[in-house]
């Protein structure tokens, strides 16, 4: 009998854990196709869908890290960036971290949504490390030693190396 109600039970834990991203954040909706980062200014009514982001992120979950786009079969921080943006609203953005840096529209900390770029100085030198906010103060980026994850901007290490975040969709 408790075999019977342990294994019922495990087997609602796992249904209930399936295949549901962990996403917060704004509620924002994406109108057109095809935009430059420029087209998609603040006075658009454009926005970020975190579902339909996450969804998108999380197929990359897992993947490997790949320093500076090396090799086919993984990513660097800031092309897993381009490729989530390309994938989820055909916006082509800047290849480099530092010109990421300049793009969008700067974003305190406390008012970080759903698809907004969060960067950091990994290497004591400036921006250097750059990731997307999924919500609840968690980050999704290519990590050097663990490919694509997610991480808390609560961890010490990026706690003490957050720069600032931008917003490219509004």
């Amino acid at each position: 009998m408790y075999k019977a109600v342990f294994l019922g039970l495990t087997f609602l834990v796992l249904l209930s854990c399936q295949g549901t991203p962990r996403y917060g954040g704004g509620l924002h909706t994406q109108e057109g196709s095809s935009k430059s980062v420029h087209e998609a200014s603040s006075s658009s009514t454009a926005g970020v869908e975190p579902l339909e982001m996450g969804r998108i992120i999380d197929r990359y979950l897992g993947q490997p890290y790949a320093g500076k786009g090396e090799t086919v079969e993984g990513f660097d921080c800031s092309e897993f960036i381009l490729s989530v943006y390309l994938e989820y609203a055909s916006i082509h953005l800047p290849r480099t971290v530092e010109k990421l840096w300049k793009t969008g529209k700067r974003v305190d900390k406390g008012d970080l949504f759903f698809g907004d770029l969060v960067f950091f100085d990994t290497g004591g030198r400036g921006v250097s490390h750059v990731g997307i906010y999924v919500g609840f103060d968690e980050f999704a980026h290519s990590s050097s030693s663990n490919g694509i994850v997610i991480s808390s901007l609560n961890d010490s290490y990026y706690q003490k190396r957050y720069l600032g975040g931008r917003r490219i969709i509004e």
